[in-house]
């Protein structure tokens, strides 16, 4: 992928977690990548998630239960997620 595709996919990216989370990201800030995937792993959107992966971040799925219902991501210790208890 070359600079210019990234770049398109992160503002897509972006974007859609803006509508998901309702929030603002700065884009000026360093580190920006790294801050887009790890949002988009705790948005728990289908559609993020999916941006995120053609981002370049393979191992950011949608969590799912054994009965097949997905769960949202409350926050993160240490770097691991911590879900919402169903």
């Amino acid at each position: 992928m070359s600079e210019r595709e990234e770049m398109q996919a992160l503002i897509e990216l972006k974007r859609a977690l803006e509508r998901d989370m309702g929030i603002r990201i700065d884009m000026d800030r360093f580190g920006f990548q790294q801050r887009l995937l790890r949002l988009a792993q705790a948005s728990g959107s289908p559609e993020v998630a999916a941006l995120a992966r053609r981002v370049g971040s393979p191992q950011i799925a949608d969590p799912v239960t054994e009965t097949g219902e997905t769960r949202r991501i409350r926050g993160y210790y240490r770097g691991r997620p911590i879900y919402d208890d169903p």
